[in-house]
């Protein structure tokens, strides 16, 4: 809260066609209560800053501790879970359509920065004293209620700067890794679009390519073929929804659009040799995963 109480004439910009009580692209503020859990898929392209405490991540198949002053990227479509064993606080940038030519071109650049080959989902860099700052006096506008739409939108970019100012191109584009390639508008429209179609096909043309075109397209900007990729990302997908133990197999089956159980059951021996109720024990014990295909 600031020293005058809040914001001054909040109803003011309440009552502005510019405020919103719902931000879809911008900042968000949050803090666990010990034991508390929060997962979902994620809607936007997200970064989460961790401001205090400790927190237990889980994305697409991967895990790791993240504690205060350290920050990961979530892509659009990815599968998270967050426990948090204490009282935490974090910081969520949400941003899509925010990112404009300027962003566009610097994560183009960096594609040929970092070879992306065996990084993780998730991968951690730390919150510089510059970014803290800038982090520090943003909770104070949220939590007095600054929800202007444009203001979100200017600290969108300011974020996208200073990570452009203070971190290494290096570091960029290890931490951006999935977003990176020429053609950052194609990688949207297919993580926006993969999990509505069932087929390779379908996916081109609901992204306005033909087949051949899109497979073209898709090695360019992905690194590997469309089939081997789409597999990739289901199987991350029954990884995680394995993991929680309270999920029936056969509803986890019919949202990955699999005909019946029998046929799920025999694509999970297939691509890792294990059983779904088999994989689910051994993705308890001791957070052991079969090996990928």
């Amino acid at each position: 809260m600031t020293e005058t109480g809040g914001l001054l004439y909040l109803k003011e910009h309440t009552s502005c066609y510019h405020y919103s009580k719902c931000i879809l692209e911008g900042f968000l503020y949050h803090k666990f209560q010990v034991g508390e859990v929060a997962e979902g898929e994620a809607e936007k392209n997200s970064i989460l800053f961790v401001m205090e405490g400790n927190l237990e991540v889980f994305c697409n198949g991967d895990s790791l501790p993240l504690s205060a002053g350290n920050m990961i990227f979530f892509q659009k479509g990815s599968m998270y879970k967050i426990h948090s064993p204490e009282k935490s606080s974090i910081v969520v940038a949400l941003f899509e359509n925010t990112i404009q030519s300027c962003e566009k071109m610097a994560l183009a650049q960096l594609y040929s920065c970092v070879d992306v080959c065996g990084i993780n989902n998730i991968y951690t860099l730390e919150i510089k004293y510059s970014l803290r700052l800038f982090l520090e006096l943003l909770v104070i506008y949220l939590e007095d209620g600054a929800n202007c739409v444009h203001f979100h939108e200017i600290k969108l970019k300011e974020l996208f700067w200073i990570l452009r100012f203070y971190y290494t191109k290096k570091e960029q584009a290890t931490f951006f890794h999935a977003l990176l390639g020429h053609d950052y508008e194609f990688k949207r429209l297919v993580l926006e679009n993969y999990r509505k179609t069932r087929t390779i096909k379908e996916l081109a043309g609901i992204c306005g390519f033909s087949l051949s075109s899109f497979k073209r397209h898709f090695i360019k900007e992905f690194g590997e073929p469309a089939g081997q990729w789409l597999q990739k990302q289901t199987n991350s997908i029954i990884k995680f929804q394995l993991a929680d133990g309270d999920k029936p197999i056969g509803e986890i089956a019919d949202e990955l659009n699999f005909s019946s159980l029998p046929q799920f059951c025999r694509y999970c021996k297939k691509i890792c040799g294990y059983s779904p109720g088999e994989w689910r024990n051994l993705l308890k014990r001791n957070n052991k995963k079969p090996n990928d295909n």
